[in-house]
């Protein structure tokens, strides 16, 4: 009989350090990556504001361009689920915009994604992704000030100009 109360109060005991150790486990669960939040928002709203036509010659690397930040979001949506956080988001955008400003909005996108994403990572495996989003965020950035380029030129060299 002593032997079942022991091991009954031995066994209720083992439940409760469980359960208490659990609660701190949950307490400590990381919170959504606020950093890849934003800097996925931006990336969406850059993606969205290079779907709007131009010129073919800036179209191209404009397409270019569009192609490296969907693979940057990519990255980040991989590295997220390794980090269990949740990036979905759809932002809106200001599509009235026209040529320059247009660069310049995605630009400063990419600039301010880019910002975010070089905070320290503490996934190792999301480290990967991270730093293959920044190589494609580079790659935009590059795209978009050679199709700045062009458009300038092609304004200039216009009779409407």
């Amino acid at each position: 009989m002593i032997i079942r109360q022991t091991s009954l109060v031995s066994l209720l005991l083992g439940l409760f350090a469980v359960s208490l150790g659990n609660g701190v486990a949950g307490a400590v669960t990381p919170v959504k990556h606020p950093a890849y939040l934003h800097a996925r928002s931006d990336l969406r709203k850059a993606e969205l504001l290079l779907q709007q036509k131009d010129e073919p010659n800036v179209e191209q690397e404009t397409k270019m361009a569009y192609q490296h930040i969907h693979q940057a979001i990519e990255e980040l949506d991989k590295a997220s689920a390794v980090d269990k956080k949740n990036l979905q988001e759809n932002p809106n955008v200001d599509t009235s915009l026209q040529h320059l400003d247009r660069f310049r909005a995605v630009y400063k996108l990419l600039r301010s994604a880019e910002k975010d994403i070089s905070y320290e990572e503490d996934t190792n495996t999301a480290i990967g992704w991270r730093n293959r989003a920044k190589v494609n965020i580079e790659q935009a950035k590059r795209n978009i000030e050679s199709a700045a380029s062009k458009d300038v030129i092609d304004d200039l060299q216009s009779e409407h100009y």
